[in-house]
C-alpha cells in the first residue's frame, strides 16, 4: 500500500483466488467506486465520469472523473502472478486498486501578461524620443534649419496628447489585466480547495474497499 498527496494505492493478494472469481470482486469494488465518484463529483456540477472496461494481462474497470483542469482515475484491477516460496514459486491472484490525480499547470504568471501590455507603449515613447533627438542632431544652421526643427517640435508637440492618452489608455488596460488575473486566482484556488475536499472523500472510499476486499479469504463472491 502506498500513499502521497495525490496518489493512492493498495493490493490484497489470495492464493485461493482464481482470475475469474478476482475479476467479479473488481467489478463489485468499481461499481462501488463509480457510485462514489457520482456522488462526490455529481455531473450537474459540471463533472465527467466514465468507466473503461480493462482486457489483457490486468483486467479491471478503470473509472475516470474530469472537469477544467481537473483529472482523476480510480482503477480497479485483477492479475496473476508467480511469487516465489522455496524452490517452487507459487501462483496467486491479486486484487489492487489505483487512484491518482493530476491538475493542468497553472496559468502564465501576470508579469507576462503586463508586459505585453507595456511593450506596445514603451516602444512607441522610444521611438519618439529618438526621432526627437535625431532632429536635434541634424539640425543645420539657418532658416531653413530653425524651421525644419519647429515644424518636427510643433508634430511631436501635436502627438503628446495621443502619446498620453495610449499610455493611459494601457494603464487602464493593465490595472484590468492585474485585477482580472487576481480574480481568475482566486477563482483557481477555491475551484482547487473544492476538488481537493472531494477527492479525499473519494479516496476514503478507495480505502475502504481495501477492508472489503481483505475479508474475503476463500470465494465464490456474493454480491
Amino acid at each position: 500500500m502506498g500513499t502521497s498527496d495525490l496518489n493512492y494505492q493498495w493490493a490484497v493478494r489470495r492464493p485461493a483466488w482464481t482470475v475469474r472469481q478476482a475479476g467479479e470482486l473488481v467489478r463489485s469494488v468499481a461499481d462501488t467506486v463509480e457510485s462514489a465518484c457520482q456522488m462526490h463529483f455529481p455531473p450537474s456540477e459540471g463533472f465527467r465520469t466514465e468507466a473503461t472496461e480493462l482486457n489483457g494481462l490486468v483486467e479491471g474497470v478503470r473509472v475516470s472523473v474530469s472537469r477544467g483542469e481537473f483529472s482523476a482515475v480510480v482503477s480497479a484491477q485483477c492479475y496473476a502472478e508467480q511469487v516465489p516460496q522455496g524452490t517452487c514459486p507459487s501462483r496467486q491472484v491479486a486484487v489492487r486498486l489505483v487512484a491518482a490525480r493530476r491538475d493542468s499547470p497553472p496559468p502564465p504568471p501576470t508579469v507576462l501578461r503586463l508586459v505585453q501590455i507595456a511593450g506596445p507603449v514603451a516602444l512607441l515613447l522610444g521611438v519618439s524620443a529618438l526621432v526627437f533627438a535625431l532632429i536635434c542632431a541634424a539640425a543645420v544652421p539657418g532658416v531653413g534649419g530653425y524651421f525644419r526643427l519647429s515644424l518636427w517640435m510643433s508634430f511631436m508637440l501635436m502627438m503628446a496628447p495621443a502619446v498620453a492618452w495610449l499610455a493611459g489608455a494601457r494603464t487602464s488596460m493593465q490595472l484590468e489585466a492585474v485585477e482580472a488575473s487576481h480574480a481568475a486566482m482566486s477563482t483557481r484556488v477555491a475551484a482547487l480547495a473544492d476538488v481537493n475536499a472531494r477527492w479525499q472523500r473519494l479516496l476514503a472510499v478507495v480505502h475502504e474497499q481495501q477492508a472489503v476486499v481483505a475479508q474475503y479469504k476463500a470465494l465464490p463472491f456474493r454480491r
